[in-house]
């Protein structure tokens, strides 16, 4: 049994989104530019985009925000922030670079740190806002055939990543679920889709009420989350996270399968085994 939300819009009969690409492992620098958004477009300059791992990498200006009530009423969850940490630093964040309006963007969600911050750790990094320092390492996967471009949903009310075929590819997938159906459940069967029933999972989202394995469940309606490890093997799928509650606080585990509702969205890049 799923905790669910109630969003403002008609809600899709088509659940998730899945399209075929083509990936390739990546060890980039990214070059320091205006905003982090920009230089993740330039480390990946000649791809459709790309899932990125960044750590311990100083930034110049650091913001971030993490879950909270729309004071609106007009969305399920919003934000709380932003939190402007000036110099910071990554000390893990996991990304998607995408378009938005045509120009570059990114979906990503991680820790941070700063010199004397006693606030939250952990949330979503705001992509315009943040940049870097200096010159910093990302890892992990360049794609071609399909990439992320921002789009309005109708049912959430949000901005989201939705995946758009850019010629077609082979070996991996792009993939978004829609809210209030359990992450892990949905995760297999629109990787199936696509014809892929084993391999790597990459990506970030966020669910309601989460259950992690052995841990007692965790009292937030809008959690954001980043994969820490996930497989799809023999028709599962084993998700670790690191994800942030309403209230700030952090927490680390395995998503409990059949128990953890989508929120908002879940973006997931799967590479076939």
């Amino acid at each position: 049994m799923i905790a669910t939300l109630a969003h403002p819009g008609p809600a899709y009969a088509r659940r998730w989104a899945a399209l075929p690409c083509s990936a390739q492992p990546v060890d980039l620098i990214l070059p320091v530019a205006d905003t982090l958004a920009q230089s993740v477009a330039l480390a990946l300059a000649g791809f459709d985009g790309g899932w990125l791992v960044i750590e311990d990498a100083p930034l110049a200006n650091l913001e971030f925000v993490v879950p909270g009530a729309d004071p609106t009423g007009q969305h399920a969850a919003w934000y709380a922030g932003p939190h402007r940490l000036g110099a910071g630093k990554v000390t893990h964040l996991g990304l998607f670079a995408a378009l938005k309006d045509r120009a570059p963007w990114l979906h990503g969600h991680g820790g941070f740190a700063a010199s004397g911050w006693k606030g939250p750790d952990f949330g979503h990094i705001l992509p315009l806002d943040s940049r870097l320092s200096t010159p910093a390492r990302a890892r992990g996967w360049a794609l071609s055939g399909a990439g992320f471009d921002v789009q309005t949903d109708p049912e959430t009310g949000f901005p989201l990543n939705q995946p758009a075929a850019l010629g077609g590819g082979q070996g991996a997938a792009l993939i978004t679920l829609r809210p209030n159906q359990d992450m892990a459940t949905a995760l297999v069967a629109a990787a199936a889709e696509v014809g892929i029933a084993q391999g790597r999972v990459y990506g970030l989202g966020s669910v309601v009420h989460p259950h992690l394995t052995g841990q007692e469940p965790i009292d937030s309606y809008a959690t954001e989350l980043l994969l820490t490890d996930g497989r799809i093997d023999g028709g599962n799928a084993t998700l670790d996270v690191d994800l942030v509650t309403l209230s700030g606080t952090r927490h680390r585990g395995r998503l409990e399968p059949g128990k953890n509702g989508v929120c908002i969205t879940a973006e997931l890049l799967v590479i076939a085994d």
